[in-house]
């Protein structure tokens, strides 16, 4: 029935010219691009996501969205998604894709991680007592506000295929060495910014999407929906390019956040501010450096995992009904991706994967650039490998990953699944 009503929906669009038909004649490798943007700030009050229970959204300081870029190459059409959200769950993905006619591997759903936004998991609602503020009685996931931001992750989706049209395809890669810090690690960073721009024929600017690892994580406390430093970020790169600036976050977790001059940002808008001009200094500086790819070629893969749920807290959490259950065998349903852009690899994590991690994938990455999308068609807390997760300094880390033999599992299979097997001496 799923196939029917995807068939039929595709057709539909089809036929009223919401998608982009390649024109007679065309190489098989044309490159085609477009973006599009959908608000997605809540209509009312929400349980706000991350940092502390029981903090009710109470106004809006500026909107949150979705932001899209679709690309084809040959028979091939992808989309990139991004939300101002705090993650998504890979239920919540499936939903959207649903709505898409398109195979489910060739669309990526991403989270920038955003803690000014709506507790899209469901772990930040009203706690048992002030004295007992980190134990929740009730879920902070709207499910109102779910739907709405589902159906405005479809609109936004179908919106970017929708604006296929002809392009060309720039990329870029630089080390910023001032923009992040690692709260327990100082010297354990991915300071790898990877950038795509898209322009069309006539040379003006269809998406930016950059690629970095850092909690969107400057304000702490407040209570008015924002994008954070991303506000900003999204501002200042479309007033220098046009187009749609969109951002997916890289190795952020354990814990990788904002820096200024080495230190942590005030939590103030200001700081917000100004620290968002910087990163968007950054990719502006980055992209201007970008090299054309000619006619890219786009190749896919998809795995989709079975990953154990070992956190007992996300066990009581999903029998009280504070997180959508997705554990029938004591095993959780995931994906990794892995996909080729002309010479850049991107690969996918299905949460917040630290910078060893990284660090070691990267080794095993032979693309020009090279991408890690974390919270990527999930978000299933932090990831690493065992022999840290274990360590009293990743206490808290520890309690909020599935389990922590996470990293070796996801390292193991993006590996073999970008054809680049363990030996057997590096299996466990």
């Amino acid at each position: 029935m799923r196939i029917r009503l995807s068939l039929a929906l595709f057709l539909c669009l089809l036929s009223f010219g919401f998608l982009p038909a390649v024109e007679a004649g065309s190489s098989a490798n044309d490159f085609y691009a477009g973006s599009h943007k959908v608000d997605i700030t809540p209509l009312r009050s929400v349980y706000m996501g991350g940092q502390s229970l029981d903090r009710k959204s109470q106004g809006v300081h500026d909107p949150l969205s979705c932001r899209a870029l679709a690309m084809k190459s040959g028979d091939t059409t992808v989309v990139i998604a991004s939300l101002d959200v705090l993650g998504l769950s890979f239920i919540d993905v499936e939903a959207v894709r649903s709505g898409v006619p398109l195979p489910k591997e060739n669309i990526l759903i991403t989270a920038t991680h955003n803690h000014s936004g709506p507790d899209t998991i469901g772990l930040y609602g009203k706690s048992l007592s002030k004295r007992f503020s980190d134990f929740p009685v009730a879920s902070g996931r709207d499910e109102r506000y779910m739907a709405y931001l589902r159906f405005g992750a479809i609109n936004c989706v179908n919106g970017a295929i929708q604006n296929l049209q002809p392009a060309e395809l720039y990329l870029s890669q630089s080390n910023q060495w001032d923009l992040s810090r690692n709260s327990r690690v100082p010297d354990s960073l991915d300071q790898t910014m990877a950038v795509l721009r898209a322009v069309n024929k006539e040379g003006k600017t269809i998406a930016v999407l950059f690629n970095f690892g850092a909690h969107a994580e400057v304000l702490k406390g407040k209570k008015e929906i924002s994008a954070d430093f991303l506000g900003p970020v999204y501002r200042e790169v479309e007033r220098e390019f046009g187009g749609t600036a969109i951002f997916v976050n890289g190795a952020l977790g354990a814990m990788v956040g904002p820096a200024e001059n080495g230190k942590k940002p005030e939590s103030n808008w200001e700081s917000m501010e100004k620290y968002g001009k910087r990163f968007a200094e950054a990719v502006i500086l980055t992209a201007r450096d970008g090299w054309r790819v000619e006619n890219p070629d786009i190749a896919i893969k998809r795995e989709v995992l079975k990953i154990p749920l070992q956190n007992f807290r996300f066990r009581l959490a999903m029998a009280f009904g504070l997180i959508p259950e997705r554990s029938a065998d004591g095993r959780i349903t995931s994906e990794i991706n892995f996909w080729r852009l002309g010479p850049a690899w991107i690969v996918t994590v299905p949460g917040e994967p630290y910078p060893a991690f990284a660090e070691l994938l990267r080794r095993r990455m032979s693309g020009v650039p090279n991408f890690i999308f974390s919270l990527a068609n999930d978000e299933l807390g932090y990831v690493m490998f065992e022999n840290d997760c274990r360590k009293k300094l990743y206490d808290y880390e520890r309690s909020m990953a599935v389990s922590c033999k996470i990293g070796h599992q996801l390292y193991e299979e993006l590996s073999r699944l970008m054809g680049q097997p363990l030996a057997q001496k590096e299996k466990k």
